[in-house]
């Protein structure tokens, strides 16, 4: 068979293939619509996307250039007690800094860049930066981004802090910036955490509170108890059923894990209310086209 002729009905196959999502059917609590959140910005480093993730560049290429409704960044709390925005335990995984975020301050820590590996833009450095940097850019917008901070709970230096103390510094920190800015309307807070979410509740019942697991149903129990927001949950591990059990509660929704076709439109069928993408453009184009 001519090479041409049998590339040509690959992707016919492949086309007829990918499932279609009549957005019409979408049925959440948002009125149908859901809201796009970039991973940590633009998403995981991959051929698509060569920015570091939680870095500027990312964050701001998703939302002034891509448009998303808003992003998902990892925070973790300084030495000093300040906020930066890093996902791994440890700073060489991903940087050229040592250690943990907790064994520096917010100054040395916004010294450190990002490692350039093979999917990186060899021509820019990226360096960490604060949650602050990310409020002071967006908090004058009337439509301001959605904000949905995974809270790093366990990072924490325990000669210094139990977790009781730490979690009381934490949310103290949170609640206070996001009022400092006054972005307690568009910020989402994530946390496995109960006990911190428990802690940042207290100081601000305003607050979108999300609890983070893999265990819907232990999700969706503690939200109803405390009378939070919602959940965020990987695609995977929650089913369309899941998500309606969760919204006849009057629960949100967050998915997460989401990349490729098949897991965008098993994602979008599921009637989230976001859905946390790596691949912002191709849920942008299921959704919006």
């Amino acid at each position: 068979m001519n090479f041409k002729v049998y590339y040509f009905l690959i992707m016919v196959f492949v086309l007829m293939s990918c499932k279609k999502v009549d957005i019409d059917d979408i049925d959440n609590l948002n009125g149908g619509l859901i809201y796009v959140i970039g991973h940590r910005g633009m998403g995981i480093q991959s051929p698509y996307n060569q920015f570091p993730e939680n870095s500027f560049i990312s964050i701001t290429k998703a939302i002034e250039v891509y448009g998303v409704d808003g992003v998902e960044i990892d925070v973790q709390l300084t030495k000093d007690i300040d906020l930066v925005l890093y996902h791994d335990d440890k700073l060489e995984t991903s940087s050229n800094g040592n250690g943990y975020v907790y064994q520096y301050n917010l100054n040395e820590l916004t010294d450190f860049k990002y490692n350039r590996d093979i999917y990186a833009n060899l021509f820019a450095d990226e360096y960490l930066i604060s949650l602050e940097t990310v409020l002071q850019r967006y908090s004058q917008q009337t439509i301001k981004p959605q904000l949905h901070l995974d809270l790093r709970s366990w990072l924490y230096d325990a000669d210094l802090y139990n977790s009781a103390d730490f979690f009381a510094l934490y949310a103290t920190k949170i609640v206070d910036i996001l009022n400092q800015y006054q972005y307690i309307d568009n910020a989402y807070i994530t946390s496995g955490s109960v006990e911190l979410l428990k802690e940042i509740s207290q100081r601000d019942g305003n607050l979108k509170l999300m609890v983070e697991s893999t265990n819907v149903n232990w999700a969706i129990e503690n939200v109803k108890d405390n009378n939070w927001y919602g959940i965020v949950v990987y695609n995977n591990s929650i089913s369309k059923s899941d998500i309606k059990f969760a919204h006849s509660l009057g629960i949100r929704v967050s998915i997460f894990g989401v990349k490729i076709q098949s897991e965008i439109v098993s994602a979008v069928k599921k009637n989230p209310d976001f859905i946390i993408t790596d691949n912002i453009p191709n849920l942008q184009q299921i959704l919006y086209n």
